[in-house]
Formats: C-alpha cells, structure tokens, sequence
C-alpha cells in the first residue's frame, strides 16, 4: 500500500547557534508501521528529533474535533460519508496498514536512542492513556503539550516550544517572548498565519496535511481535514514554516506523486540566504 519513504532535507541558518545542528522531523505516523523512517533516522543521526503531532491514534469519546464543528451540515456529512468509505475500504482490503500503538512505540523508542525526543499533539491524540505517558517518560521522550523547554545541543541554547491542536494563545506569546532561538512544534500549520507568523519564532515545523495526498502542478490537492487545496501541503515557506508530508498513508486511496517524508533541517551557524534541498 505504501512507498518506501523518502529524505527529504531543508537548509536555514541563524546568528543565534554557536554551532551547525540536524533536527529530524517526524509527524503524521498514526500508529503505521514506519520500519523504513526509523532506519533512515538512524542513519542520519540527527541532533534533535522532533514530533510534530499525530504519531499515536487518541481520541475522546463523543468528542468532535473543533475542525469539524466549524463545517455547515451538507460538508460535515461528505466528511463522514468519506471517513466511513475509507474505513471500510482499509479494512476490507489493507489491513497491514491498520493503526496499533505498538508501531509508534516502536518509532519513538528507536528515535529515542538516536537523539533527545520532543513531542507535540495533534488532533489525532485528544487523550493520551495512563500507558502513553508511562511509555514517554521510560525513554525520556519530553512531551510540550502547550509548553516549552530548554535544551543545549552542542553547545547552542535552543527554546523548544508545543503547540497543540487545542492551541493556547496566551502560552504561546510568552514563548515567543523568549530569548534565544525558539523552534516551534505545531502539528496545524494553519495557525502559523493566524497565530505564529507575527510573532518572534525562528523556525516553526508542522504536518497534518499529508503533502496534500495527491500532488499535481507542484501542489497538494486534499487537507487532512477534508478541504482542498491547502494554502500548507508540504515544504518550506518563507524560511519560518516546514511542514511536513508525513510518515504514513492512513487511507485506501494511495499516495499521488507524494512519498512519505522523514524530514531533515540543517541549521547552520552562517548568515547566508535561507535555500531549500532537493
């Protein structure tokens, strides 16, 4: 069902690192197998690894996610007329690709012995289990769920801040005011336009639009939320926003010109113009 997965590496640059640092970015797993991103990560050998949300399948029962509160009836109904479809056809027909914790687990405890681990939430992890977070304290994987922390990577000061899904504004101008260089985890990259871009954030990695699902002329045509044509499908924009395609495929309908991505941001310590890999 799914493609082997792709490097797909990105170049900035910043006059507050002391020294060059790789920050693998992983987002998008939904509880998939992910075998060939975790040999990819270990033969990178990042820095940093950072979760952009969505890694675990979470949901709050009775809960409707917010984006589809905001849908009139006629979408919320196509919405759930294609969730159901595609649960049926994954089902019937790909059920190796079926979500079970133990293949994010497996994910993150590998990453886990590569680098340290930061982890934010997406809208696929509402509420963790007792278990989860039994898990991410065993591998001492930091989970910044409307929070930030402090790291030092080869002698750079990093701020590492999570926003989640159920984004909290006042947290995140208090982040932001911040000295250092703050990277930002936010799974929803259309908060960078409504919340992140006017504020001073260095870098912001996010996912949740799984590259668009099938990628023609250069874009993404399907968002994770059930629009079309996100404004965000994958890339690198304006040198503050990376977001990611993804690490699995989690519907029947098969990935158009689309791999899934590990991704790698090398930072470097130079003053040049911010260049994106191919």
């Amino acid at each position: 069902m799914s493609k082997p997965a792709v490097l797909t590496e990105y170049r900035c640059s910043s006059a507050k690192l002391k020294q060059p640092i790789v920050i693998a970015q992983i987002s998008d797993v939904h509880a998939r197998r992910c075998d060939d991103i975790l040999a990819m990560l270990e033969k990178l050998r990042p820095d940093l690894i950072a979760v952009t949300g969505d890694v675990l399948e979470r949901y709050a029962e009775g809960r409707m996610p917010d984006y589809k509160m905001r849908f009139n009836s006629f979408r919320r109904l196509f919405v759930r007329l294609a969730f159901f479809l595609n649960y049926a056809f994954v089902n019937l027909f790909c059920r190796r690709n079926l979500p079970d914790s133990a293949h994010a687990y497996d994910l993150l405890g590998g990453a886990a012995k590569i680098a340290p681990v930061v982890m934010s939430l997406g809208n696929h992890e509402q509420e963790l289990t007792a278990e989860d977070y039994a898990f991410l304290r065993k591998n001492r994987i930091t989970l910044l769920d409307n929070a930030d922390c402090t790291l030092v990577i080869k002698g750079n000061v990093l701020r590492v801040g999570g926003l989640s899904t159920d984004a909290d504004g006042e947290w995140l101008a208090r982040f932001a005011a911040k000295d250092g260089y703050k990277l930002l985890l936010a799974h929803h990259p259309e908060y960078f336009d409504t919340m992140i871009a006017d504020k001073a954030i260095d870098l912001t990695l996010a996912g949740h639009n799984h590259g668009g699902q099938i990628r023609l002329f250069g874009r993404g045509w399907f968002s994770a939320g059930g629009g079309f044509k996100p404004k965000y499908d994958k890339g690198f924009f304006g040198g503050r926003l990376i977001v990611s395609a993804g690490c699995s495929n989690t519907v029947a309908m098969p990935r158009l010109h689309n791999p899934r991505e590990l991704v790698a941001v090398h930072v470097s310590c130079a003053k040049q113009i911010d260049t994106q890999c191919r």
